[in-house]
């Protein structure tokens, strides 16, 4: 049974994009197991009084039914530098707690923070967050995300982001990469040199 994960950020023991994570939770039960029975996250969502306060990061593991929730404080990682590598089979379109195809491209970051991550020639995430470029006027996010994340939908719903195809090489259009994520937002996001994403190595 596919086991799947859902993060979700609290801010002062309230969740944040509660509706978005409750669409995706709906979807990839609908979609992986046939279940149109809404598993409410409201109701799962009970921290104890040490992460009432502060930014918490609360995890609830399912599959058919809720497998297990735990919270903890959210501590931003340091990133400064990614490393672009190539992968043309990964697929990561439902958010499932088994991260292995994700840390074994980890694992070719060599001495940068993390990697980005180009699939059939086009930019897409790193290993746990969509990415947006400012061209000096707007942000663009890929058109094309392994994970279309909740925080990446509610931009552009309210069209704060906009979409585009962007290869490795259309990387010198833009200045800056943000990252975005549950727990992210492009405010907090550290901001990225586009000089500091490094291009794939040459075998």
């Amino acid at each position: 049974m596919f086991l799947l994960l859902e993060t979700i950020r609290l801010d002062h023991g309230e969740p944040s994009l509660l509706h978005l994570h409750q669409e995706r939770v709906n979807r990839s039960l609908k979609e992986l197991f046939g279940i149109t029975e809404v598993l409410n996250l409201k109701d799962c969502i009970l921290p104890p009084d040490e992460f009432k306060k502060g930014i918490v990061k609360c995890r609830i593991w399912y599959g058919k039914c809720v497998e297990q929730i735990d919270y903890s404080m959210y501590k931003m990682k340091r990133v400064q530098s990614l490393q672009m590598v190539e992968s043309d089979t990964i697929t990561y379109n439902y958010k499932f707690a088994d991260r292995r195809q994700l840390e074994n491209l980890y694992a070719l970051r060599g001495d940068c923070d993390d990697v980005l991550i180009i699939k059939n020639g086009l930019v897409t995430d790193t290993t746990y967050a969509n990415v947006a470029f400012y061209d000096g006027s707007c942000w663009i996010t890929p058109e094309e995300p392994l994970l279309e994340g909740v925080r990446r939908r509610f931009y552009l719903e309210r069209g704060m982001i906009s979409t585009a195809r962007i290869t490795a090489g259309d990387l010198k259009f833009f200045s800056e990469l943000r990252l975005m994520n549950a727990m992210i937002s492009l405010e907090e996001s550290p901001s990225i040199p586009v000089q500091s994403i490094l291009p794939v190595s040459s075998k």
